[in-house]
């Protein structure tokens, strides 16, 4: 098995009542980006990043070993008609959402409960500034369907893992996926781990 180079966008929220564990295994950063986008076609999942304070972030793998960890938080502008454009300085800490003499605490709890109320839908535009973020390109072979990558801090090229994969190669496509996948592998493309 080639280990292969991809981005994970990852969206995550955890403790709490909301559970959230989404990952997008893209090959180019355009299919990111659209992930990105796709995320944010409901007003709920706003919530989860501007109320819940959910992680956002690109990862970058070069060879199946993550390299590069991108926060996107500092590149978001949440607009919403009505209110100041809301920014964020980092997870779980936006700000500019409030106007002068406002509570900060009463805009933040209207605007959350209108944003999980679905009250926004249609009406949030979320941006990201992609043109001030640096992320590397990908090098070697690229992910694509079909394949299957290794998420995490634990590098791929283990000698374990690797025989591991070498004794899978006469399984047919089936078996090889749920062993894969009992190994800690994904599939290319998109899962929401706690949905």
């Amino acid at each position: 098995m080639i280990l292969k180079s991809f981005y994970d966008l990852s969206f995550g929220v955890s403790p709490g009542g909301a559970r959230k564990d989404a990952h997008h295994i893209c090959g180019t950063l355009d299919e990111a980006m659209g992930a990105l986008d796709s995320e944010f076609e409901h007003s709920g999942e706003v919530w989860l990043l501007f109320k819940y304070g959910a992680e956002l972030c690109l990862d970058v793998y070069q060879r199946n070993v993550r390299t590069t960890s991108i926060d996107l938080h500092p590149f978001i502008t949440i607009r919403i008609e009505g209110f100041p454009d809301i920014t964020f300085r980092g997870p779980r800490d936006p700000i500019g959402f409030a106007v002068a003499g406002e509570d900060r605490a009463v805009v933040k709890t209207r605007l959350a409960d209108a944003m999980f109320e679905g009250e926004f839908n249609g009406k949030i535009e979320v941006d990201v500034d992609w043109d001030r973020i640096t992320v590397p390109e990908l090098e070697g072979e690229v992910a694509d369907y079909g394949d299957y990558v290794f998420l995490g801090d634990v590098p791929a090229k283990d000698l374990e893992t690797v025989k591991k994969l070498e004794d899978l190669e006469d399984l047919d496509e089936d078996e090889l996926a749920d062993e894969l996948i009992d190994l800690g592998w994904v599939s290319y493309g998109d899962h929401d781990f706690d949905a």
